[in-house]
């Protein structure tokens, strides 16, 4: 007697399940190389995910990104901070800060729905919690501890290169004449910049 769910039993009206034929496909030893590439697939979706939300094109470090379990979500989150603590040096958050704050959130992919918008949001009504920085420090130094020179600074380049965004977008007392950074501001990307030393 035939099994009807076996995959070379099909009759005309049907539908193949396609996951069954390709394991039927496969031997014992093929199973493994099936294996490793459906891991292959899965990374290379992770590493898509981390460079639509980061912007970064350096494809080796977004591997290393994902072997040491980074996701998209919680990278995106930490590349929003620097931002956020230049934005709120000075107390609150300026309009042409806000602005760039939300472009730089477009650039990394940062919409309504995404994980990392709701700490967006969040971050806009309140400033970030005092041990943040704390925080912030120690995640990027535990990435960099494995990143090549080139990544490292390829990594601090694009970090540092945000935040100093958001504190040119509004001019200190002399506006747009004289250094557009504030005491305040200079005083967090210097915090921020500590994290890369």
């Amino acid at each position: 007697m035939t099994d009807r769910n076996a995959p070379n039993h099909l009759h005309h009206n049907e539908t193949p399940d396609f996951r069954l034929l390709l394991d039927a496909m496969f031997v014992p030893k093929n199973q493994e190389l099936w294996a490793k590439l459906w891991e292959q697939v899965q990374e290379e979706e992770q590493i898509a995910e981390l460079q639509k939300a980061t912007g970064i094109r350096d494809e080796a470090l977004l591997k290393h990104f994902v072997d040491i379990g980074v996701t998209a979500e919680n990278l995106t989150a930490m590349a929003l901070f620097p931002l956020m603590a230049v934005a709120w040096a000075d107390g609150f958050i300026q309009v042409e800060e806000k602005a760039a704050i939300l472009q730089a959130a477009l650039d990394l992919h940062v919409e309504k729905g995404h994980a990392s918008y709701d700490v967006l949001e969040n971050w806009l009504d309140h400033p970030p919690q005092e041990q943040s920085m704390k925080v912030w420090q120690a995640y990027v130094r535990a990435i960099r501890d494995s990143l090549s020179p080139e990544q490292d600074k390829a990594f601090r380049d694009e970090t540092i290169g945000r935040a100093r965004k958001v504190a040119d977008a509004t001019g200190g007392i002399l506006g747009r004449f004289g250094d557009r950074i504030s005491d305040k501001e200079d005083k967090v990307l210097k915090e921020l910049e500590a994290a890369f030393l």
